[in-house]
């Protein structure tokens, strides 16, 4: 798709409003959007991580 919106751990703890720790333990949830891998950075779309949210609200 294009002009896909991704954001990196410190803008999705940032969003979350949560610590580094805490997102990965986030990431352990088996429901929570796999991060795609950019070299040896890990990137979130931001449309899977909304998604997610609405499923936890």
């Amino acid at each position: 798709m294009p002009h896909e919106i991704f954001l990196t751990s410190a803008e999705l703890c940032q969003l979350l409003r949560c610590s580094s720790t805490t997102l990965w333990r986030m990431r352990q949830n088996p429901g929570f959007p796999q991060p795609r891998y950019f070299g040896r950075r890990l990137l979130w779309l931001r449309r899977d991580v909304e998604h997610f949210l609405t499923l936890e609200a």
